[in-house]
């Protein structure tokens, strides 16, 4: 994970890949510039209004020049090896489509339902599992389980302010997560969840016993 907002990404190259990567880096609020000598159909959703900057031409070494961060996603071995090599002299980090090797970080896929994000990777290899399962999870995700997320976040700050001993904190957390929240949310029971967190606050410290599975919850 990296925060993009404003920084500036340059992608060398005009495949559909490449056109896929600049949409992620504009999905993460990245400026973004294209250099490439032609450009795959994709790339024309991305133009425009949505910010996109396709440079119509060869890559030149200069346009790493204040950049943040470099994606080579060229077919051409040599050419993304002169991308990298670019890139590491002026100390930015490179990523070179499916050569996790010769990377400084990879680019998983990634499932968004609203304020959830699962990232899935095979250690930046071309894996078709990799895909398989990033379509199975966008079809098992379900716009409630944000809601859901939203209501434990809002759990956390309420046991935050209300309970002074961290390893109280945990536990009351651990205990909240061991609940079926989802199946309760789903019966329309989203006041039930609220009385459930005021009743698990309130109620007086006892033994530390997390049900069995629970992982302990940072505070």
């Amino acid at each position: 994970m990296l925060r993009l907002g404003g920084r500036r990404a340059l992608v060398v190259g005009g495949s559909k890949l490449a056109a896929r990567r600049a949409g992620g880096l504009l999905e993460a609020g990245a400026r973004v510039v294209v250099v490439s000598p032609k450009f795959a159909p994709g790339f024309q959703r991305l133009v425009g209004d949505r910010g996109v900057v396709c440079v119509e031409r060869s890559y030149r070494s200069e346009d790493i020049a204040e950049v943040d961060l470099v994606i080579a996603a060229t077919d051409d071995r040599n050419l993304n090896a002169r991308v990298r090599s670019d890139a590491r002299q002026a100390r930015v980090p490179v990523s070179v489509v499916d050569d996790p090797d010769h990377s400084d970080f990879i680019v998983p896929a990634v499932v968004r339902c609203g304020d959830v994000l699962l990232a899935i990777t095979g250690d930046g290899a071309k894996l078709g599992p990799v895909g398989q399962l990033r379509r199975e999870l966008d079809l098992l995700l379900m716009e409630d389980l944000t809601v859901l997320v939203r209501l434990l976040a809002r759990a956390r700050l309420k046991v935050r302010s209300a309970v002074a001993n961290p390893d109280r904190r945990r536990d009351l957390l651990t205990r909240l997560l061991s609940v079926d929240l989802l199946a309760e949310l789903r019966a329309g029971k989203d006041e039930a969840i609220t009385r459930l967190i005021d009743e698990l606050i309130d109620r007086p410290a006892g033994p530390r016993t997390a049900p069995a599975g629970a992982r302990p919850v940072d505070d």
